[in-house]
C-alpha cells in the first residue's frame, strides 16, 4: 500500500477524517537494513546456517485474551465481500498484547480480500482518551499491512498500555463493522537486553527480543527482512516460526502488503 503521510493538528475528534498514514515505513528498520546489504547470520550462533529460531517467550504477567485480535467481530466482514479465507485480525499473541520500546511502534493486521476502500486506525490511551488517529485508501488486499505511529505524533509514555484498532470503512455503510484491535505498553530497554542486542544482525536481534518477551520488535523487524529479502529461506523459517509460536501459523504464507 502505497499512501502519503500526513498529521494531525488539530484536538483528536474521532469522526472519520480523510488524513493519510505510510503503511509499511519502518523508518529505523530501513535505514539499518540498507546498510546492512549482505546480513550475516552466524553471529554468535556458530558457523552453521541458522533455520528457525526466532520464537515468542511471553511474559510470565500476560494471560490469554478472550477476545483475541477482535474475536467478537472477526467473522463479520462487508456487505459485498466473499467468505474471507482468513479473518481479519491483529498480529498479537494469545493475551492480545504485546510490550515495545520504540517511542512510535509499527502495528501489524492481517487484511483479507475486501471491498472496503479505507481502513480506520486509532489508538487510544488507558483512560480511553484518543491519542491518534488516521484513515488510509485501501489499495491492496489479502495480506498484512503495517500502520505506524508517525515520528511527529507525541511518543508513547513509559509503562503505559494503549488500545489500538483498526477497522474496514465498508461501502455502502453498515451497522456491525469488521474490525481488529490489540494492545500496547511501552517498557525500557533494560541494559542486559541492550548488551545482547551490541554487534547483532537483525535476525539476531529479532531473536533476543522474542526471548525477552518483547513482541513488537521481534515481529516488525522479521516482518521487514521477510518483505525486502522475499527469497531467503533462513528469514522465510524464522517468520514461520516466529508465527507458529503464537498461534498465527495460517498467516504466516500471506504476503506482506
Amino acid at each position: 500500500m502505497r499512501i502519503a503521510k500526513s498529521k494531525i493538528t488539530k484536538p483528536m475528534n474521532f469522526g472519520l477524517s480523510t488524513l493519510s498514514l505510510s503503511i509499511a515505513v519502518f523508518s529505523g528498520l530501513l535505514t539499518q537494513l540498507r546498510a546492512q546489504s549482505e546480513i550475516n547470520f552466524r553471529g554468535n550462533y556458530g558457523d552453521s546456517k541458522i533455520t528457525s529460531i526466532v520464537k515468542f517467550v511471553p511474559p510470565s504477567d500476560q494471560i490469554v485474551d478472550n477476545s483475541r485480535g477482535g474475536a467478537s467481530r472477526a467473522e463479520i466482514k462487508c456487505s459485498h465481500d466473499q467468505a474471507y479465507n482468513h479473518s481479519f485480525k491483529a498480529l498479537l499473541p494469545a493475551s492480545n498484547q504485546g510490550l515495545t520500546v520504540a517511542t512510535h511502534p509499527s502495528f501489524l493486521v492481517y487484511l483479507p480480500k475486501t471491498s472496503a476502500p479505507i481502513i480506520h486506525f486509532t489508538l487510544r490511551d488507558e483512560n480511553n482518551r484518543g491519542v491518534y488517529q488516521t484513515t488510509v485508501p485501501i489499495v491492496k488486499t489479502g495480506g498484512i499491512v503495517s500502520i505506524s505511529l508517525p515520528e511527529d505524533q507525541p511518543p508513547l509514555q513509559l509503562g503505559k498500555t494503549y488500545q489500538w484498532s483498526v477497522a474496514l470503512i465498508c461501502q455502502p455503510t453498515q451497522t456491525d463493522i469488521p474490525f481488529a484491535s490489540g494492545k500496547v505498553r511501552r517498557i525500557e530497554l533494560n541494559s542486559s537486553l541492550s548488551s545482547q542486542l551490541d554487534n547483532k544482525n537483525l535476525l539476531q536481534q529479532a531473536f533476543s527480543y522474542g526471548q525477552a518477551g518483547i513482541w513488537y520488535e521481534s515481529l516488525v523487524i522479521l516482518a521487514q527482512l521477510r518483505k525486502t529479502r522475499p527469497d531467503d529461506q533462513t528469514i522465510a523459517d524464522n517468520w514461520l516460526q516466529l508465527l507458529n509460536s503464537v498461534g498465527l501459523e495460517e498467516i504466516a504464507a500471506e504476503p506482506l502488503l
